[in-house]
């Protein structure tokens, strides 16, 4: 696909590789497409935009594997779904527990960052959960707010 990949982008796409084959799944050109597609980007995609975005680079994958990729992509941890952007972004690995994360999400320009929730905050956390009898099966902190590119051309 005709669309510039970074570094990390290219990670992404072998671990995402290495955990599918890993889980006993076929790496299928779409599934390979879908991965190109996340990794070259900062913003969460639902599946109609990350379809789009791959039939604009020239790919070809269907709405319904796009789904049902994103929903194996998930369970293996590879993406987050961020709700207040209704799309999914790939998981950047900075998390030190895979089902801990907090998202820093610009109101202008829809950039995420994902940033380690401090072992502090989890510490605190987790007595609130265990004094409240709740027992969590995964943490998320969204943040919305502007990032620091955006406030910079504002200034």
């Amino acid at each position: 696909m005709g669309v510039e990949m970074t570094m990390a982008g290219s990670e992404f796409v072998t671990l995402g590789r290495t955990q599918l084959k890993e889980a006993g799944m076929r790496i299928t050109g779409p599934r390979v497409q879908i991965l190109e597609a996340l990794a070259t980007t900062n913003r969460p995609l639902n599946a109609y935009a990350l379809h789009a975005h791959i039939k604009s680079a020239g790919g070809a994958v269907d709405v319904v594997s796009v789904y049902r990729t994103l929903s194996v992509l998930s369970e293996l941890g590879l993406v987050h779904f961020i709700p207040s952007a209704d799309g999914f972004l790939p998981c950047t690995g900075v998390c030190e527990h895979d089902n801990q994360t907090e998202h820093l999400v610009c109101d202008d320009c829809g950039s995420v960052t994902e940033i380690s929730i401090p072992q502090c905050t989890t510490k605190d956390l987790e007595e609130q959960l265990q004094e409240s009898g709740f027992q969590a099966r995964e943490v998320r902190i969204e943040v919305l707010g502007t990032c620091r590119q955006c406030q910079d051309k504002g200034n």
